[in-house]
């Protein structure tokens, strides 16, 4: 293959910049949902700012379930986009529509029916019953959103992620105004406290998937496709649709399952350790994860332009795609990463006053600096993959990384001194550095093996 000009680069990097940037927004309003939830709930006391909290740990597991499942959707439509594949679209959006379903009254019945973890808990029947309260209200908006999303990975696969961004701005807006009415009460409408932004959260819920019906109706770049007649609508086909979602959306599930779950695991190990260790992890945690959106709104563009590339059968486009995306992701980490080496105390003094914590998180915020880029290239990494429809690899390097090596070593690192003198939390985030380096290596070998093997099998030329 001769030499890629330049310009190429520069073309696509304008393209991964205008799919990312809408979707880092979406991402960040996401995020202010549960912000303004704590928030609203917390003027009414500490009891309901408990059971937010404790709610919405309980609610995202479960929620991540469909949304890894369905998250599928935007690779097989990119690539149909590629090949041109129209009625292709439609098949896999109608598909994923079927299994929104299922998938969402799975997620209604299972927040339905979590007493059974409130009752491991210790907690004040206060915080139990608003807790309980939430999950319920809450749940019957899952449907809802589980649908939204199937009409979000689809249009996001035809390269369209400003909607994604509109809609994720307009929930915000419409969710004050409700837990306003919820929370504290208004008129006939009883205050139900932390309870009430379950509801408010539920009829959002629904509110964004009658938008997305309206805006895939109504937009000439993806009405044509949609076919929401009942005379034109494909009836549910497991071998044609339903297995090919499932096939790249269940690891992708696990993966992030992974991920979740092991700083679930990290903060309950360190709970022995003191309230300044709890509060400066969560500093960092809560900085860190603001952070991660950057590289995550990358890797989900790099998903479509790949997916597209990979449709197309062209090698030069997939190269360009690949090469652009991780290196965008990681300089823009870098620049990030050293922002946080830099202000890594005044960081940590945005979140508190005790000198304690600011002192510790800053310690933690520096393994952060030293991890980011790793991240950003192994996040990029995962999302080239699920363009060219590998995830499971995916799913086997995060348990790695972040079981084995990150809770595992990272255990052995804070509690034991088998290989270093025993360190406390900052063991733990030594495990994560080690880990994410393990995951980016992995998954960039992965990533030019399969690209060499689709070369020689004749699907990219």
């Amino acid at each position: 293959m001769p030499a890629i000009p330049f310009s190429s680069y520069q073309t696509e990097f304008k393209h991964l910049i205008r799919l990312a940037f809408p979707i880092l927004l979406a991402q960040l309003a996401l995020t202010g949902l549960g912000v303004v939830d704590t928030i609203m709930s917390g003027q009414v006391g500490t009891d309901d700012l408990a059971a937010i909290g404790l709610g919405t740990s309980l609610l995202f597991p479960v929620f991540m379930i469909s949304t890894g499942i369905l998250l599928a959707l935007t690779p097989l439509v990119a690539k149909q986009k590629g090949r041109q594949n129209w009625q292709g679209i439609t098949h896999y959006l109608h598909q994923s529509l079927w299994l929104s379903i299922p998938l969402g009254l799975f997620s209604l019945l299972t927040l339905m029916h979590l007493q059974w973890v409130l009752d491991l808990l210790t907690l004040s029947a206060t915080v139990y019953q608003l807790t309980n309260d939430y999950l319920i209200y809450i749940a019957f908006g899952l449907p809802g959103i589980v649908l939204y999303q199937a009409f979000r990975f689809f249009w996001e696969g035809l390269g369209l992620t400003i909607p994604t961004m509109l809609i994720s701005f307009f929930a915000l807006l419409l969710n004050i105004p409700l837990n306003a009415v919820f929370i504290y009460g208004w008129g006939p409408v009883d205050a139900y406290g932390a309870a009430g932004c379950g509801i408010a959260s539920a009829l959002v819920m629904w509110a964004m998937f009658l938008v997305s019906v309206v805006y895939v109706l109504s937009s000439p770049k993806t009405r044509s496709l949609v076919c929401l007649k009942l005379s034109s609508f494909e009836r549910p086909s497991w071998s044609k649709g339903i297995s090919d979602i499932l096939s790249l959306g269940i690891p992708n599930t696990l993966a992030l399952l992974f991920e979740v779950s092991l700083f679930s695991f990290i903060a309950l190990f360190i709970a022995q350790l003191g309230t300044v260790v709890i509060a400066a992890h969560q500093v960092a945690i809560s900085y860190t994860s603001l952070a991660f959106m950057v590289p995550l709104s990358v890797a989900m563009a790099i998903t479509v332009r790949v997916g597209e590339a990979y449709g197309q059968g062209s090698l030069k486009a997939l190269k360009v795609s690949m090469r652009t995306g991780v290196g965008s992701a990681a300089l823009f980490s870098g620049v990030i990463a050293l922002f946080t080496y830099v202000m890594m105390q005044d960081i940590a003094a945005l979140y508190t006053t005790d000198t304690k914590v600011i002192l510790l998180a800053g310690t933690l915020l520096l393994f952060a600096a030293f991890y980011q880029v790793f991240d950003a290239v192994q996040v990029a990494s995962a999302g080239a993959l699920r363009g060219l429809h590998s995830t499971k690899v995916t799913m086997v390097v995060t348990f790695i990384s972040y079981w084995l090596i990150g809770l595992g070593m990272g255990y052995v690192f804070a509690f034991t001194d088998w290989i270093i003198p025993k360190s406390g939390v900052a063991g733990f985030w030594l495990g994560i550095v080690l880990g994410l380096i393990l995951a980016a290596v992995l998954l960039q070998v992965k990533l030019h093996v399969l690209v060499k093997r689709l070369t020689r099998e004749g699907e990219l030329a």
